[in-house]
């Protein structure tokens, strides 16, 4: 009996020792808890509330059609990324210029009435990167569209930004009908 709780107290005795050991980095190698995600301390609710409030904006530019306060809100260039009814990928690095050229026709023809509501969820990565994936609903007389995208975004001299945008089914944009009903 004496000899199991000599055994125990030095096994007690041994504890702090051991976690001291599994703090520390292994001999000659790096402490990764000094980088990488691990380095990075981020208070979630308050990038949360800067981002839904860049959201706001963003929505404000979308609704009144306002394309250059929207470009405002890229960080160009900008990474997008579609795919196509056949399975094509197009994934490309966009300047300012060619993401006018693109979204122009939309900012022009779109529908006084439309609404749009999001349903967002932001997965804060750090204090300048987040993922926000927006389930939404765009609505316009008679017709109620659905669909879901994700965007990175980044914090740009204080100012939150797209920096990546991917959507479903545009990968076609800029193709004749006839092209694209061969897909």
């Amino acid at each position: 009996m004496k000899n199991l709780i000599v055994a125990a107290l030095v096994a007690l005795a041994s504890l702090p020792a051991a976690s001291e050991e599994a703090k520390a980095p292994p001999a000659g190698g790096m402490d990764i808890s000094k980088m990488g995600p691990w380095s990075r301390k981020t208070d979630d609710a308050k990038v949360k509330k800067e981002i839904q409030k860049f959201l706001a904006l963003a929505d404000e530019a979308e609704k009144k059609g306002d394309m250059q306060a929207q470009m405002d809100t890229v960080d160009f260039p900008v990474y997008m990324t579609s795919d196509a009814a056949g399975g094509k990928i197009d994934a490309a690095e966009w300047n300012r210029e060619k993401w006018e050229q693109m979204m122009k026709p939309f900012y022009e023809n779109m529908p006084k009435d439309m609404k749009t509501t999001h349903k967002r969820t932001i997965t804060v990565l750090s204090d300048s990167l987040a993922n926000v994936t927006d389930e939404f609903v765009m609505t316009a007389g008679k017709q109620k569209l659905s669909g879901r995208n994700v965007a990175l975004l980044v914090k740009r001299n204080g100012d939150w930004k797209w920096k990546s945008m991917t959507e479903a089914g545009w990968a076609d944009m800029g193709e004749p009908p006839q092209a694209q009903a061969g897909k």
